[in-house]
């Protein structure tokens, strides 16, 4: 009996070992470069950056109505805001996992807004995210930034998901940003299985679980199907969680000075988004460096979906909505359009 023991001792360290020894699936860490804009001098500053916007966007091969684009607060006179909005959508999204909160809130405090498409999303490809690192991932963000400064004298990041993450990214880098409005932000999964991708064999295990090297999803319906990937290569989960043990860290949330206003679905234990965790989304909240006064929470139980500033999910967009808007006027102190808004009054996903 002692031998089988030592043997099965053995047994045991070598597979360990062997574990340890595997591949990892680690992607690059982010490179921390300042971001330029190209300009185009034979054009007014910021029709020349619209121009440069659209041009670029149509070189890519994108699914229809997926591409980046500013709203403007006036159309008729495309100048600078005294505060821009960037909106920066979640993991596979685009700017409609926002839509309609960012541009009725945008037009409310006369804010231009510029609605990010982040690396590789929106892309017409089943190979969507193969190419995908948290170097590019972040520089989208870094990119988007930049053009949120161009478009207002001050700049709010809103990000929903994985663009919650990326906002919180950019504010502990970029202190000058005046607020942040997160919805549902992704700082960790809710299956806490994902862990696995980027330890040993993470690779090999996600192409077991998906049977490839591709995430297919069929839940999309409608109009919902348009804006949101429906696959895409398994690296882009390699990166998330990456970027995730890497920069969601309680170090990056004490750096994040400005205020912040998170807002999440909870309703109890049962009932509460299920695909990011509102246990690490509360910790961050406590540990960021934001003064108490300055930083609101705000549960939707109504809600009922992860993303919950969308047409397409949420069961109480008129509660973000009014949420969001007490925020703006109370805490960062964003004057009201000078032209007057009627009242919002939306339609509530059935």
């Amino acid at each position: 009996m002692k031998r089988f023991l030592v043997i099965l001792g053995l047994f045991v360290a070598v597979l360990a070992v062997g574990y340890l020894l595997g591949p990892s699936a680690h992607s690059d860490k982010i490179k921390e470069e300042p971001t330029m804009i190209n300009w185009d001098a034979s054009r007014p500053e910021l029709a020349k950056l619209e121009q440069n916007i659209v041009e670029s966007e149509d070189k890519e091969n994108l699914r229809p109505d997926n591409e980046a684009r500013i709203v403007w607060a006036d159309s008729l006179h495309k100048v600078k805001t005294p505060y821009s909005i960037v909106y920066l959508p979640g993991f596979t999204a685009s700017w409609a996992e926002g839509d309609p909160i960012h541009k009725e809130i945008a037009k409310r405090f006369g804010c231009n807004l510029y609605l990010a498409r982040t690396h590789e999303h929106g892309l017409n490809s089943p190979d969507a995210f193969k190419s995908l690192t948290p170097s590019n991932y972040a520089g989208s963000a870094e990119q988007a930034l930049a053009i949120g400064k161009a478009l207002g004298e001050k700049v709010i990041v809103m990000g929903t998901s994985a663009g919650g993450m990326l906002a919180l990214y950019l504010a502990a880098h970029h202190p000058e940003i005046d607020g942040l409005v997160l919805y549902s932000p992704c700082i960790a999964v809710a299956n806490p299985a994902l862990k696995l991708a980027t330890k040993p064999w993470g690779k090999q295990i996600l192409n077991q679980v998906f049977n490839g090297e591709h995430v297919i999803n069929t839940n999309y319906k409608g109009g919902r199907a348009r804006y949101w990937l429906p696959q895409y290569h398994i690296n882009g989960l390699i990166t998330l969680q990456t970027m995730l043990e890497e920069y969601m860290t309680s170090e990056l949330f004490r750096k994040v000075k400005q205020p912040v206003f998170m807002g999440y679905y909870y309703k109890d234990e049962e009932h509460q988004d299920k695909v990011v965790s509102v246990p690490a989304m509360l910790d961050m909240f406590d540990e960021l460096g934001t003064p108490a006064n300055q930083k609101q929470k705000v549960d939707f139980p109504n809600a009922g979906e992860h993303v919950i500033a969308s047409h397409f999910t949420s069961g109480d967009i008129n509660g973000v909505y009014l949420a969001t808007e007490k925020f703006m006027e109370t805490v960062l102190k964003l004057p009201l359009a000078k032209v007057p808004v009627a009242a919002v009054v939306f339609r509530e996903k059935k």
